[in-house]
């Protein structure tokens, strides 16, 4: 199977990266669209004019036109991945994620389920073919067929122009909570307008020199996403002080300032957002970390046309950092912090369970009794962080790892003054890259469970711009780079051999060798591999 089809996949990522996705950061440079031309039963192309030569022709088939997948994905940022042992094809495209299996006319676009009029296949020279004016047209992208000809050209749809206000409504955490909040208001505020927060209010013009910074610092992983300045973007920003706020703020955002796009950051305004979209539905919505459910049953509520959900799998990089922490500790002794017993925080927690169960079952023990798990409360009390941080420190943990929010800064400051590496304590952050961060503790940040809200915040922003915002719910994973972890001081501590072993443990999970558990509860029988 080709290179860019060799793994699995889950669901989305790329967003809008379908029209001009540049690797340059300078306004000037990003293109407005993108054009593909290819000839049926010729390898011979062209990418914007330019002449490429790929190593498979399109082919007709059932009167349908059928493309290959490696050629979609190169033009137009598309992220694919392929599952032989189910046959499973996932493309990554703009706003949409598809799930094709091999054969089948069914296929998922946002994990709602839908009918092709024909199957994607493997071609004789063993490559993926899709039908493109399916994925294209699903998609945002624009199809046309020459018959005389015989060539289908796409492109993507030019941009909207002028000033378009975003709005973004935080959780209570809030700005400067050095996580989730401000990862998702960078990729507002800094990735699409370019633009510094001005303390007190207001904003001011950023350089390149320092766009680019933020994305070495932040995003050294997402080098081929076509991240580049959204001209016209104007960020709204209303802040959570408490869970009060969620519906007057997304009202506002809605009525009185008429954003496009409303971001809601975070599991807590799920509700809040679903109402607020179900009245206005001529704005579109981004909820980030939760698909809306109904109370009693808690099944999942009917997709709204203007709400697209992201959610993430924690699991997967918390337990990456947990068989981390498992090959770390001297004393065998480990400690997690939660904010609040949300799905995404109890992700994060039966991950690193795992891992610590995978790499280290004496630090793990009996159905994990002998790691201190504690919940804060809160996502934004720095001060009960550093204390409940400062109890495991005194059981003899040597290990903390915390999904908390602001809450969890307070972890780093109880870590930093019990006397950190020096005493052999080492923190572990999550959702960005903590040991980056000149106001927390790098010298004492082990390792970072990283998941990109900053990258699906941008990439909603560009949907709207572009035109290919598509509602439903987009899973961001290892398999799509939505999650991973951060080097940091990791090399210090492990050997390369150990090192090795946890990149040996992210492929599994990237092949399906590996599934960590979503549900702290399941961890106890859930079987670890061995070899670790």
């Amino acid at each position: 199977m080709e290179g860019n089809v060799k793994r699995l996949i889950s669901l989305v990522l790329v967003l809008a990266m379908i029209a001009g996705l540049t690797a340059g950061v300078s306004t000037a440079t990003a293109a407005t669209t993108t054009t593909l031309v290819l000839t049926v039963g010729k390898v011979n192309y062209t990418l914007n004019g330019a002449a490429k030569v790929g190593d498979q022709a399109p082919e007709i088939t059932s009167s349908r036109t059928f493309v290959p997948i490696r050629v979609v994905s190169e033009a137009f940022g598309a992220d694919v991945n392929y599952d032989p042992a189910t046959k499973t094809v996932a493309v990554l495209l703009g706003a949409t994620s598809f799930e094709f299996i091999i054969g089948q006319k069914s296929v998922k676009i946002n994990g709602d389920a839908a009918l092709m009029d024909a199957a994607a296949y493997i071609s004789k020279a063993g490559r993926t073919l899709i039908p493109i004016r399916f994925v294209s047209e699903k998609s945002g992208l624009n199809v046309a067929w020459n018959a005389t000809a015989r060539t289908v050209t796409v492109n993507s749809k030019a941009p909207v122009t002028g000033t378009i206000k975003i709005g973004l409504v935080t959780d209570v955490g809030g700005r400067g909570d050095q996580s989730f909040n401000d990862s998702a208001l960078r990729g507002l505020e800094i990735w699409a307008a370019q633009k510094s927060f001005v303390k007190g209010g207001g904003y001011a013009a950023m350089t390149d020199a320092a766009y680019k910074q933020s994305l070495a610092d932040n995003a050294p992983d997402l080098s081929s996403r076509g991240i580049a300045p959204i001209p016209g973007i104007t960020p709204i920003v209303l802040e959570s002080k408490e869970q009060t706020d969620y519906v007057p703020n997304l009202t506002k955002l809605a009525e009185d300032e008429g954003c496009k796009l409303i971001i809601a950051v975070g599991f807590m305004l799920s509700d809040a957002t679903y109402q607020i979209a179900k009245e206005h539905p001529q704005t579109k919505f981004m909820l980030i970390d939760a698909q809306p459910s109904d109370p009693t049953t808690f099944a999942p509520l009917p997709t709204l046309p203007n709400l697209v959900c992201f959610l993430f799998k924690e699991e997967q990089c918390g337990y990456l950092v947990g068989a981390i922490a498992g090959m770390a500790t001297k004393a065998n002794k480990i400690g997690f912090i939660g904010g609040i017993a949300v799905p995404a925080v109890q992700r994060y927690e039966a991950g690193f369970m795992a891992g610590i169960k995978t790499t280290n079952p004496t630090a793990y023990g009996t159905a994990g009794k002998n790691v201190a798990d504690v919940y804060a409360g809160s996502f934004g009390d720095q001060p009960h962080g550093k204390l409940i941080a400062q109890t495991m420190i005194a059981q003899k943990c040597d290990i903390l790892f915390h999904a908390a929010g602001a809450t969890g800064n307070g972890m780093f400051e109880a870590l930093k003054e019990a006397g950190g590496p020096d005493k052999g304590l080492w923190g572990i952050g999550c959702d960005v890259d903590m040991g980056k961060n000149p106001n927390l503790y790098p010298a004492g940040t082990l390792t970072c469970a990283i998941k990109h809200v900053d990258f699906a915040t941008y990439a909603s922003v560009k949907s709207i711009i572009y035109g290919t915002f598509t509602p439903g719910v987009v899973t961001l994973s290892l398999r799509n780079g939505g999650v991973g972890w951060a080097q940091d001081n990791v090399a210090k501590v492990l050997s390369a051999a150990q090192i090795a072993k946890i990149n040996t443990l992210r492929q599994d999970i990237i092949d399906g060798k590996i599934t960590p558990p979503e549900d702290p509860k399941a961890v106890p029988t859930w079987t670890a591999p061995t070899g670790f």
